[in-house]
């Protein structure tokens, strides 16, 4: 026997278009608290994230780090999958199942490949 489902008032509006996708999340029907980036499929595409100026999916991870952190910005890189620029409640992903070009380093996709800017910390 199945009881009441509990009522979640979350909305997530999703937008794709020119292999590039981009989900909105609204948790109480009103206001947005996140905002979910995935980097364009395409390496020709016009499409741009910036971040003062620096492309988030163009510039290799590690330099963009490197930027936010001479920026003043605290980076937590506990998880290299999934770095987070605290000070700015945004989590970056390297995950793909795609062939991307890889860090000679950690063996991590280069590039980062989204991005999740949320109201919250997602570090805590």
């Amino acid at each position: 026997m199945v009881g009441p489902l509990e009522h979640n008032p979350t909305v997530k509006i999703q937008a794709m278009g020119d292999g590039f996708d981009v989900i909105v999340i609204l948790r109480d029907q009103e206001t947005v608290n996140a905002v979910d980036v995935s980097a364009p499929e395409d390496e020709e595409s016009d499409v741009r994230v910036l971040w003062r100026g620096n492309d988030v999916f163009r510039t290799p991870a590690r330099e963009l780090l490197k930027i936010f952190s001479a920026a003043g910005y605290e980076i937590d890189d506990s998880h290299p999958e999934e770095p987070v620029v605290r000070d700015l409640t945004i989590v970056f992903s390297r995950e793909t199942s795609q062939e991307v070009p890889v860090d000679p380093e950690d063996g991590l996709p280069l590039y980062f490949t989204a991005a999740l800017v949320s109201h919250e910390n997602p570090a805590f």
